[in-house]
């Protein structure tokens, strides 16, 4: 079944058929694909993409088919270009921070007198206040299991429970104070700037501590973007000295419920790979990593996610995207926990043919 060989993957048990991942931002392919608008009725088109393709994670999920906003055209408020999906290309929200001095004495209590204040509202402390509340963990874990049933119902067989979120300890830096005021603080004062970040990432400690009493969830996948398409932001002993130390405790608990750790990470991560790997059972890498590398180095003793290039399928022909599936796949073959992705997403700008070519040559390839 497509849930067990991507469950075998992630504990590099070297499944028959080769697992495949999909990020899908392409509505325009989804309702060409099923014959179903994807805009009126988001949920059987859904249905229909997955009975079509063979997709073991991920690709468009929807429970509910209520009409989604169709995409305006032009700008979008804070000035990017909006895209088919509805949002803007660029976040220009105003950071309430703007000198390094509030990075160092922020106060990362979820009751606290900066509990409301980040670039990104969603990742404001007080919306945290229910990982120090245990007694409410109940209630969130049967909405979250129920939630889970009706994928199952609508979806047999397909997906993988999992849990995940979007800042692990370096991406506090980023949603909280902005890049400007982030970077900023972390040239002048690595050390306050990284000893702020563990403070406020306690909230991840007491999350995964939650995430490890979710029996139903098979695996954990936290995001952090530690690095740039050029490699690090910083030296990689400042990652040793206050990332990987936040890692280990936060993912203790989970590790120890027998839930393998999966991170997804933006950039180049080749410097920082060999540390991360002492610690974590897999990697969901963009191709500014060099997949080979990542194939060599780890392809025996971690699941890897990922080396498709999203390059081909948006400027290339359909053979470009087939050589280009094929060469990934190739080199993922003997890899046990290899799982086919084009990790960057396949976005609404590459050209519908080429899609189907992806899929094509995912299909085709796949078999170990």
């Amino acid at each position: 079944m497509s849930r067990e060989r991507y469950l075998q993957a992630l504990r590099c048990q070297a499944p028959p058929v080769i697992p495949h991942q999909i990020w899908l931002q392409h509505p325009q392919f989804i309702t060409d694909a099923t014959g179903i608008d994807y805009y009126d009725h988001p949920r059987e088109a859904a249905r229909r993409f997955h009975a079509r393709f063979d997709v073991d994670n991920g690709g468009p999920v929807h429970v509910e088919d209520k009409p989604l906003p169709r995409p305006a055209t032009g700008k979008t408020a804070d000035g990017g270009e909006r895209s088919d999906e509805g949002f803007g290309t660029v976040w220009h929200n105003v950071s309430p921070f703007t000198e390094p001095e509030q990075l160092w004495d922020f106060d990362p209590d979820p009751w606290g007198a900066d509990a409301d204040k980040a670039v990104e509202p969603n990742y404001a402390m007080k919306n945290f206040r229910w990982c120090f509340e245990p007694e409410t963990w109940d209630a969130r874990r049967a909405a979250e299991d129920a939630a889970w049933a009706r994928v199952e119902a609508l979806f047999p067989g397909k997906f993988t429970d999992a849990r995940a979120f979007y800042c692990t300890t370096f991406m506090w830096g980023i949603c909280v104070f902005g890049w400007d005021v982030f970077l900023m603080a972390l040239g002048m004062d690595p050390d306050r700037t990284g000893q702020t970040l563990q403070r406020i990432s306690e909230i991840t400690v007491r999350m995964y501590e939650y995430f490890a009493t979710c029996d139903g969830a098979r695996f954990v996948c936290p995001h952090d973007d530690l690095c740039m398409t050029s490699g690090p932001v910083t030296s990689p002993q400042w990652y040793r000295d206050y990332i990987y130390p936040q890692y280990e405790k936060i993912f203790a608990p989970v590790k120890a419920a027998g839930k393998p750790v999966i991170l997804t990470c933006d950039g180049d991560i080749t410097k920082l790979a060999p540390d991360l790997a002492e610690i974590l059972d897999g990697f969901i890498f963009e191709s500014s990593t060099p997949p080979d590398h990542m194939f060599e180095t780890f392809g025996q003793t971690k699941c890897l996610v990922g080396g498709i290039n999203v390059r081909p399928l948006t400027l290339g022909s359909p053979a470009d995207v087939g050589a280009e599936v094929k060469r990934a796949v190739d080199r993922g073959r003997d890899c046990p926990g290899y799982i086919i992705a084009c990790a960057d997403t396949i976005p609404a700008n590459v050209p519908v043919d080429n899609v189907y070519a992806y899929f094509d040559a995912a299909e085709n390839f796949r078999q170990r």
